[in-house]
């Protein structure tokens, strides 16, 4: 806890008990100096003059329900504030002077209302004592007990304004006596108090001792309630607080108010009703669902506790209530005053189950403070002690008549690193003090809330459960703690106090691990206990059961990640043997929680880091398989008399399966290859280079036939291949000698011819071949032959270029590769090649290459033949 907070806390802590203190003395006063004074009880309407309610002694006295008050004591009525002060300052034996005013007569009168002697009944004096002195005080004691001893726990505040509001459900008629100023704060602080009190209880019942499992169909049935209910009752109970306070002098003022608000007092009412009962419901539903043994006690004790202590009332008041008339006209005084006695078990099942059953861990923290305060005292006891020995020894010693300067300064020097050694270790046994008590006691909370926090930021396994494990032990003090991981079956992944690693495993399908996996929550293990979950589910046989007993289970945490459980933290006893308390389980859950968070961040980095180093792993070889696809390429372009040609294939991926290639021959002839293999990246690499080497292969013999060349070439592409691979094809030998070029299309792209003659520009396709290679074994291909002049010039291409070109629509790609041609034809075959490429990333405006592109060109030169 942080210096600045924790004064703060403990600031307000004492702000609110000495504003308690002053108006609970000031209100005992009152009813101690009225033991003896009997006045006829009336009560007025809220916001008004009349009279709205009257005992049998105030109709003898006269006063009818429904009479309009004038005066009183000579001075206009104002409020209510007004006949309480008056009956305060009029002594036993004098009288109040009243004017009245009845609706059936409209001349006023006057009477005189007089304060007698009182003598109580041993009963009556019974139930104001403990209505007005043992309820509060326990109440107010239990409060501030538990909230000065666990500052920092939510439960500990909401207990505290749960016992602060339950003395005020009470009207208040003593406050209206007290000063103008006075009356008007402490109306406010027990109006507002009790205004609260259903609001409290609705909050406690589904916060206490733990709350609904977050986001369960209780969880938010109970948040419904909360928005539907407790906030528009909330703003109604304000408007009451105020028209309590404002008809104290001023009742005029507050009048329209009240109209306002009084159509919704039976609404309110309801609800209060509601919210009360909704304690109870809460209080049931939880002992019903609870798997622990000590929380079905503790629900138990606290719900028929407070059954015993609020039924008779309810039911009182419900009954008045429905029939529309005030309890006191219902039910004779004695029963009130025995029901409302009855109340006080109410703040003592709380006391009890807190103190005694250990609900919210205060008895721990008590002993623990008592404990330090007495170590802290021995030890300067004992230092105190030790110190005046040493300098009364070393002042004798020094006062000897033996002794010379030399030897008296040396033993006043010991004397004194002597009283400084005390000091030291007197130090140093404070702070073990510390570390023993105060820090088990108060900040074990404290440091596994920063453990929940520092969890989060460490990514790897071993040292994360290294850092939880040895947190918790040395938090909590526990002697034996086991991280279980796995996902068919969960083993020790580490463990501290069982020397070697725990030779234990459950299955997917044990019920330890079912149990964990369906609720999510901590499990309490009670193996010697009947009706521990341990002992009557049957999915747990009794290996499962020695198995938990190996582990020296008290408590298991589960590791989820939405509905996957990673694992599971069993832990040992404390070496204190206390249980486990509600603090310690809450925290824990939070800690477990954020721990199987960053387990399953470890599992995802060890994965991605693993992936990272495969993709590295793979782009090295891909980067391995480009630059022998490089190599595979034309590295040399032979000069051909009369011939510019060029060639270039850009991959989409680092390699691809489009191939372009140029073979010398014999007698100066030129081969020319281009092709396009169905797929992308490695495999359709692998296949390009088988195309080539079949090829070459072919080529090498320098056949004639080129028909039967791409034949074979088909059958060895189909025998080295899957039946769903194939590639599209075409070869062709240009004689530059007859300007010939002979040509096979094995389902390519038929290859643009340009011819130039006469000034004129037409264009041919070269379309004579076959299907592509490699989908048949044996298809009979034919042999196409064109005729190149000076100026001509040939672009094959894969069908990368023309859908680059498409830009989303159909049939024109081809269109655009031609206009590119034409636009570029007066230049040499590398710039053609070139523009064409350019223009190709024109049309994709910058977007990812989807397709491997490569370009073929040959350009006949001018000049003889």
């Amino acid at each position: 806890m942080a210096p600045n907070r924790a004064i703060f806390r403990y600031v307000m802590l004492a702000a609110l008990f000495a504003t308690t203190a002053a108006y609970e003395v000031a209100y005992l006063r009152d009813v101690l100096r009225d033991e003896r004074r009997d006045v006829a009880f009336f009560a007025m309407d809220s916001a008004s003059d009349r009279v709205g309610f009257v005992t049998r002694d105030a109709i003898n006295a006269g006063i009818r329900k429904g009479d309009e008050i004038l005066s009183i004591n000579g001075r206009p009525y104002g409020g209510v504030g007004d006949l309480g002060k008056a009956l305060r300052a009029t002594p036993v034996g004098g009288s109040v002077a009243l004017v009245l005013r009845s609706p059936d007569r409209a001349s006023p009168r006057t009477m005189q209302l007089p304060v007698r002697l009182r003598r109580a009944s041993v009963w009556e004096r019974v139930g104001e004592v403990t209505l007005y002195f043992f309820l509060p005080a326990v109440s107010v004691l239990l409060g501030f007990w538990v909230a000065v001893l666990r500052p920092r726990d939510p439960m500990a505040w909401l207990l505290l304004v749960l016992m602060l509001t339950f003395p005020h459900i009470f009207e208040s008629f003593k406050v209206q006596g007290w000063p103008p100023g006075w009356r008007e704060v402490a109306m406010l602080y027990h109006a507002g108090l009790g205004s609260l009190f259903p609001i409290v209880m609705f909050l406690f019942g589904r916060f206490f001792p733990e709350p609904f499992p977050m986001g369960s169909r209780l969880d938010k049935s109970w948040k419904w309630q909360q928005r539907l209910l407790v906030v528009p009752f909330a703003f109604v109970t304000f408007i009451g607080v105020i028209v309590a306070v404002g008809d104290l002098g001023h009742y005029h003022a507050m009048v329209g108010l009240e109209h306002a608000a009084h159509p919704l007092d039976h609404i309110a009412q309801f609800v209060a009703y509601w919210l009360i009962g909704s304690f109870f419901a809460a209080m049931a539903t939880k002992y019903r669902l609870s798997t622990s043994n000590d929380a079905k006690r503790r629900l138990r004790i606290l719900y028929w506790g407070s059954t015993v202590a609020w039924t008779p009332a309810l039911l009182v008041t419900v009954y008045a209530w429905v029939i529309g008339k005030s309890v006191a006209d219902v039910f004779p005084q004695w029963a009130i005053l025995a029901l409302l006695v009855l109340l006080i078990v109410f703040p003592l099942t709380l006391a009890y189950v807190i103190v005694v059953e250990k609900a919210m861990d205060v008895r721990v923290v008590l002993r623990h403070g008592l404990q330090y305060a007495f170590a802290r005292t021995g030890i300067r006891v004992l230092q105190v002690v030790a110190t005046s020995l040493v300098v009364l020894t070393a002042l004798t010693l020094a006062n000897h008549k033996t002794r010379n300067r030399p030897e008296k300064i040396a033993v006043i020097a010991i004397g004194v690193t002597a009283v400084f050694t005390i000091r030291r270790v007197g130090a140093r046994l404070r702070a073990w003090t510390d570390r023993r008590f105060f820090r088990e006691a108060y900040n074990a909370e404290h440091v596994l809330t920063e453990l929940s926090e520092q969890v989060r930021t460490i990514v790897e396994s071993k040292s994360l459960l290294e850092t939880v494990t040895a947190r918790i032990a040395d938090t909590l003090h526990i002697s034996r703690i086991a991280v279980l991981l796995g996902g068919d079956a969960y083993t020790p992944v580490y463990a501290m106090g069982y020397g070697d690693l725990p030779n234990v495993s459950f299955l997917s399908s044990a019920g330890t691990v079912k149990l964990l996996s369906k609720q999510k929550e901590p499990a309490r293990v009670y193996l010697g206990n009947r009706d521990s979950w341990v002992n009557t589910d049957e999915d747990i046989n009794d290996t499962e059961r020695a198995r938990l007993a190996q582990l020296g289970s008290e408590l298991l945490l589960p590791l989820s990640v939405r509905d996957k459980l990673l694992g599971f933290i069993s832990l040992g006893p404390k070496k204190s043997e206390e249980p486990y308390t509600g603090s310690d389980v809450r925290l824990l859950k939070s800690v477990a929680a954020q721990t199987g968070l960053a387990l399953e961040n470890a599992n995802l980095m060890r994965a991605i880091a693993h992936e990272v180093a495969q993709r590295e792993r793979l782009n090295r070889e891909v980067e391995i398989a480009r630059e022998v696809q490089e190599r595979l390429f034309p590295q040399k372009l032979p000069v051909i008399q009369g011939l510019d040609y060029a060639g270039h294939c850009r991959p989409a991926l680092g390699v691809g399966g489009d191939y372009y290639d140029f073979l010398a021959l014999a007698e100066g002839r030129l081969g020319v290859a281009i092709g396009d293999v169905s797929g992308k990246g490695i495999a359709a690499a692998l296949m390009m280079a088988s195309l080539q080497a079949s090829l070459r292969g072919e080529a090498t013999r320098g056949p004639e036939n080129l028909a039967a060349a791409v034949a074979n070439i088909n059958r060895l592409v189909y025998e080295a291949s899957q039946a769903n691979r194939y590639a599209t094809f075409f070869y062709g030998q240009y004689d530059p000698d007859a300007r010939s070029f002979a040509y096979v299309n094995a389902g390519h792209n038929a290859p643009m011819l340009f011819h130039c003659k006469n000034a004129a520009r037409t264009l041919s396709r070269l379309e004579i071949g076959g299907t592509v290679v490699g989908l048949f074994e044996n298809f009979p291909y034919k042999q196409g032959c064109a005729t190149l002049a000076p100026g001509d010039l040939l672009v094959a291409f894969t069908d990368g270029v023309s859908e680059a070109m498409n830009h989303n629509e159909e049939e024109w790609g081809e269109e655009r590769l031609i206009e590119t041609v034409k636009q570029c034809r007066a230049l040499d075959a590398k710039q053609i090649l070139d523009g064409i490429f350019a223009a190709a990333d024109q049309f994709v405006a910058g977007a990812k290459q989807h397709d491997d592109m490569t370009l073929v060109i040959l350009r006949i030169k001018n000049g003889p033949v």
